[in-house]
C-alpha cells in the first residue's frame, strides 16, 4: 500500500512538472509572437514612411500651401469621378496602359474660352509616371492642377495670337515647371510699324536686284570690250602686213584709234 502511495505521488509530481513546462513554453511562444508583431509593426511603419505621398510630403514641407494643394487634389478627384476612373485598379495596368489611361483623362479636361488660341504641351518624367501610378493623391494633384490651370480666365486671351504653354511634371510637386510665352510676338511688333516702312525682306530684295543689275551691266560692257579688242587686233595685224587691204592713214586706221580710245576710257575691265 505504501508503494502505491509513492507511485501516485510521483505521478502527480510528474504531471505537475509537465504542466509547468507547457505553461512556460506557451509563455515563450506568446512572447515570441509579440516580438514578431512588434517587428512587423515597425517594419510596416518604415514602409509607410518610404511610400509617403508626394502630396503629404509637399504639405509637410510647405504647410502654408496646404489649402491650394488640397484644392488641386480635390479637383483631380473630381476629374477621376466624372470619367468613372476613380475605381479603376492601377496595379493591373502595364506602364504603357497607365500612360494611355492618364493621357485620355488629360485630354478630357477642357480649356477656358479665353485659352482657345493657346497651345499646351505637357510631359511627365519616367519617375513621375511611376510616382503617379503608385500614389493616388499625386495622380489626383496632376489632374487637378491641370483642370484648375485650364479653367483660368485670361484677360484679352482672344485678342492676340495665343500662348505656347509647357507643363513638365516630375516625381514631386516641387519638380513641376510650368511656363508660357506669347506667340506671334514678332508679328505683333511688325504690325505696329508704319505701312510705308520697308521690311527687312523688302530691303534685302531691292539690294539683290541692284546687285544683279550692276553685274549684268558689267558683263555686257566686258563682252563689248572683248569684241572691240578682237577687232583692234585684226586691224593691227592687217596694218602690220600692209598687203594693200588697209592704208595706214586711211579710214580704218581712224576707226582703230577710236576703238582704242573707247576701250581705254569707257569700258569697265
Amino acid at each position: 500500500m505504501g508503494l502505491n502511495i509513492v507511485n501516485d505521488i510521483s505521478a502527480e509530481l510528474n504531471k505537475y512538472m509537465k504542466n509547468i513546462k507547457n505553461a512556460n513554453a506557451s509563455k515563450s511562444f506568446s512572447a515570441e509572437v509579440e516580438v514578431q508583431k512588434t517587428i512587423q509593426l515597425k517594419s510596416g511603419s518604415q514602409s509607410v514612411e518610404k511610400k509617403e505621398s508626394a502630396v503629404d510630403e509637399y504639405k509637410r514641407k510647405h504647410p502654408k500651401d496646404t489649402y491650394n494643394v488640397d484644392r488641386q487634389v480635390n479637383a483631380g478627384k473630381a476629374v477621376l469621378s466624372k470619367n468613372g476612373a476613380d475605381k479603376v485598379p492601377r496595379d493591373d495596368m502595364t506602364m504603357e496602359e497607365y500612360k494611355s489611361f492618364i493621357t485620355d483623362l488629360m485630354n478630357s479636361i477642357p480649356f477656358h474660352l479665353t485659352q482657345q488660341k493657346d497651345t499646351e504641351i505637357w510631359s511627365i518624367s519616367k519617375k513621375g509616371w511611376e510616382q503617379m501610378k503608385n500614389d493616388p493623391d499625386y495622380e489626383a494633384w496632376v489632374l487637378g492642377y491641370t483642370k484648375l490651370n485650364r479653367s483660368v480666365n485670361i484677360p484679352f486671351g482672344l485678342s492676340g495670337a495665343g500662348r505656347l504653354c509647357t507643363e513638365n511634371f516630375g516625381e514631386s510637386i516641387e519638380e513641376h515647371i510650368g511656363q508660357s510665352i506669347p506667340r506671334g510676338g514678332f508679328e505683333n511688333k511688325a504690325s505696329k510699324k508704319s505701312e510705308n516702312e520697308e521690311s527687312w525682306w523688302e530691303k534685302r530684295y531691292k539690294l539683290y536686284e541692284k546687285m544683279m543689275k550692276e553685274e549684268m551691266e558689267k558683263s555686257m560692257k566686258n563682252a563689248q570690250a572683248r569684241r572691240i579688242s578682237e577687232q583692234k587686233q585684226y586691224y593691227e595685224q592687217a596694218i602690220a602686213k600692209n598687203e594693200g587691204l588697209i592704208q595706214p592713214l586711211g579710214e580704218e586706221y581712224q576707226i582703230l584709234q577710236a576703238l582704242t580710245a573707247y576701250q581705254s576710257n569707257f569700258l569697265i575691265h
